[in-house]
């Protein structure tokens, strides 16, 4: 039933590519939402970096690998939870008057959640592809340490603890993060398209490889929408749904990268 969905998605997906590339423009996807501001080198943008160096180091130098507890991905929850808690806090101080133009908006929410799962809806079929492409360096070790706990502790606990972890926490702060504050801190002094891009090759390279390939389309994917739409919503649900899809499949015992 998933591998049937997961091929549907696939269909929509080339569907929306073939109309991009027929129009050759984003158009029939995402309209370009003029009510827009770039982040200055402010406290929030100076932390998201500090955080962003850290974890490429930590991707660079990864530590021996080692099975995943529950009690880590619970610490890191409330670590990711509080710190998206004390960004959202000092950019309100120091933007308030800005933070609609940088995407936090409560007005047309169906349409927010629209553009997010539009945008959905264009990853699969790119991020499939680089998935069969980087096939042959995949192994129980180049897992993901979440679907490596799924696997070897199935419970209730741990599934509900991935799922907080991976469809809830992770979109809330990854999209802060590398979209509100780091890209729209690079738009000020790059082109949207480089933006776009830079922000999206640092998102990947801290997820490791082989998942760095195929999730840089997905990456790419999410800077356009924010780019475009400049909503917070529709970028925390698009990023949502992929994991949702992929934690899925991964219960089922398949996965995207993720």
């Amino acid at each position: 039933m998933l591998q049937f969905l997961l091929l549907l998605l696939t269909l929509v997906s080339i569907r929306y590519w073939f109309l991009i590339i027929k129009a050759q423009s984003l158009t029939p996807v995402f309209e370009l939402n003029p009510e827009r501001t770039t982040s200055e080198l402010s406290p929030p943008v100076l932390l998201a970096l500090l955080w962003i160096c850290y974890q490429v180091v930590a991707s660079l130098n990864p530590p021996p690998p080692a099975p995943l507890e529950l009690n880590q991905i619970i610490q890191s929850c409330l670590i990711l939870l509080a710190l998206t808690g004390i960004l959202l806090l000092i950019l309100t101080m120091v933007s308030w008057k800005s933070l609609g133009q940088l995407g936090f908006r409560l007005d047309q929410i169906p349409t927010q959640l629209r553009d997010g799962a539009l945008g959905f809806l264009l990853a699969p079929l790119p991020v499939i592809l680089l998935l069969v492409a980087t096939h042959p360096f995949r192994s129980e070790e180049t897992l993901h340490p979440l679907l490596q706990l799924l696997r070897s502790a199935p419970g209730v606990v741990t599934i509900g603890w991935v799922f907080l972890s991976a469809i809830v926490v992770a979109p809330l702060f990854e999209e802060l993060l590398y979209r509100v504050l780091l890209q729209s801190w690079l738009e000020g002094f790059l082109s949207p398209l480089r933006a776009i891009i830079v922000s999206s090759l640092i998102f990947s390279l801290v997820h490791g490889f082989p998942d760095s390939i195929p999730l840089f389309p997905l990456a790419f994917l999410l800077g356009v929408l924010y780019y475009y739409r400049r909503s917070y919503i529709a970028n925390v649900f698009m990023h949502a749904l992929f994991n949702a899809i992929n934690f899925a499949l991964a219960l089922a015992g398949d996965e995207l990268p993720g």
